[in-house]
């Protein structure tokens, strides 16, 4: 009777493949899920880091003072939101009198595999301006194509 349950409907005398085709198809259904995952985590946090860094040097090219402390207090701000994280990131923040140069790095699961899977990485650099003086000279370079 048992031999019964296994057979196709067809009575033929299959017995197992069902049992056969679900052993090669969910371990690979298995490993599929979970490589999209993690691309999806991967590409998320790259998106993530990449907006950190804009953000914050953004905001810091607009500060006056002490650049590196404000930036530094926004990336904690903004990092401190962040869902899905490998590791913590490494952080370099260069702020000049001309411009401040955010960058990210943080290490994958796979980094440690060898040194053909790369860091991933975000950089960005923003000039440093007074949003007064800029505006004003906005209006008067209009005011020149007018006149």
């Amino acid at each position: 009777m048992s031999g019964a349950l296994w057979k196709h409907a067809g009575g033929k005398g299959q017995d197992g493949y069902v049992v056969v085709e679900a052993s090669v198809l969910l371990p690979l259904s298995s490993i599929l899920i979970l490589m999209l995952v993690y691309l999806c985590s991967y590409l998320y946090q790259g998106c993530f880091m990449v907006q950190a860094a804009y953000v914050s040097a953004f905001r810091g090219s607009r500060q006056e003072g002490n650049r590196e402390e404000y930036v530094e207090m926004q990336l904690d701000e903004l990092l401190g939101q962040e869902v899905l994280s490998f590791e913590d990131e490494s952080r370099t923040i260069d702020a000049g009198g001309l411009s401040v140069r955010v960058t990210l790095e943080k290490n994958t699961p796979f980094s440690r595999l060898g040194e053909r899977i790369p860091k991933l990485s975000a950089s960005f650099r923003a000039m440093v301006r007074d949003p007064v003086t800029y505006i004003r000279g906005l209006r008067n370079l209009g005011r020149l194509g007018q006149g």
